[in-house]
């Protein structure tokens, strides 16, 4: 797949030096070590591409996103599509736009973390399932995730203002969509240095499934175990002394207790005329 992505880019009259990427260490020390380049092109899917971010907000040059991951979550939210010729499109027209990313236990992240039972569907990820039907695995672990779900206790603090809560679920970041099909908030713009947050505590399958449009859509509302709001920092700890584990960007990487910051317009990427600066 990488290779029809480096033709469609050649294609388009881009020159590309090809670095394969055989660990995230080994990809963050070459990123580090590049020549001054017009642009950095990333190919892979939104825990790839956060996995780079501490090497990619020390360049100057303009990040080029190839979606080559199961989900694509944060180039959806962009509106980068995922065929390459039409991803090599929006290299080539050359508009740009500045992103907000986030900072979560002092690591940047791209999109949006999360509490709950997005955790448990990524510990069943890595599975036959999702090398067959790629992002129509994710229902079936929702069902798998939901049947030995805990509800997590929660002391959630949102500039500087506490509340304790109950709940199932809790996502805050700075992208639109995250764990493949999931909608953090339909309005949300990626460069108003703004935080989005939600968190739901259903009573049961039956209210899941009430959840489950305002969720997929990002239209979520206030009220009936729902909390949404914005913010600049959040901090979250859990009412016991058991970390719980934290899904960044796809990948498990943080636990509480976390305080997670944004980072207003660090990274400038290649994205379509109708959403760039």
């Amino acid at each position: 797949m990488a290779e029809a992505f480096i033709e469609a880019l050649e294609q388009a009259g881009i020159d590309v030096t090809t670095h394969w990427m055989t660990s995230c260490e080994q990809a963050l020390d070459d990123i580090a070590k590049l020549p001054e380049t017009d642009a950095i092109l990333v190919g892979g899917g939104d825990g790839t591409i956060s996995g780079l971010l501490p090497a990619l907000l020390e360049r100057r040059e303009t990040i080029g996103i190839l979606p080559l991951g199961t989900a694509n979550d944060f180039a959806r939210g962009v509106g980068i599509p995922t065929t390459p010729q039409a991803a090599a499109k929006i290299i080539s027209e050359g508009h740009r736009l500045a992103v907000d990313t986030g900072l979560i236990a002092d690591r940047p992240f791209l999109n949006v973390a999360s509490l709950g039972i997005s955790v448990e569907i990524a510990s069943l990820h890595e599975d036959r399932a999702k090398k067959l039907l790629g992002r129509f695995a994710y229902p079936i672990r929702w069902v798998q995730a939901w049947q030995k779900h805990r509800p997590l206790r929660l002391k959630i603090t949102t500039d500087g203002k506490s509340r304790r809560a109950r709940c199932s679920l809790l996502a805050v970041g700075c992208g639109r969509h995250y764990g493949g099909g999931l909608t953090l908030d339909e309005q949300a713009q990626l460069n108003d240095g703004l935080l989005r947050l939600y968190y739901v505590a259903p009573r049961n399958a039956l209210h899941w499934l009430w959840f489950l449009p305002g969720l997929w859509r990002g239209t979520l509302k206030e009220g009936d175990g729902a909390h949404t709001g914005t913010a600049q920092e959040v901090t979250i700890e859990t009412a016991s002394r058991r970390a719980k584990k934290v899904n960044v960007d796809g990948e498990i990487v943080a636990q509480t207790p976390i305080s997670i910051s944004i980072r207003p317009q660090s990274l400038t990427i290649f994205a379509p005329s109708t959403q760039a600066d």
